[in-house]
């Protein structure tokens, strides 16, 4: 049985691995589909946007050294 626990956690890794795919090396990098995954993780992870709508925060979770 799926639990809405589950199915999000599936659209998470989905928006992930399109994520990953999207990054390429520098000279086959497709920075629609980056963009595209970039905005369904965001929305997926309640990231908030920039105070000027650039984008999403994701920097405000990363790990701390």
């Amino acid at each position: 049985m799926k639990t809405s626990k589950n199915i999000m956690l599936s659209e998470i890794r989905t928006a992930l691995a399109d994520y990953i795919k999207s990054e390429g090396c520098s000279c086959c990098r497709n920075i629609d589909e980056h963009n595209i995954a970039e905005e369904k993780l965001g929305k997926l992870l309640k990231i908030p946007k920039f105070k000027d709508g650039s984008g999403y925060d994701f920097w405000k979770y990363v790990s701390k050294k």
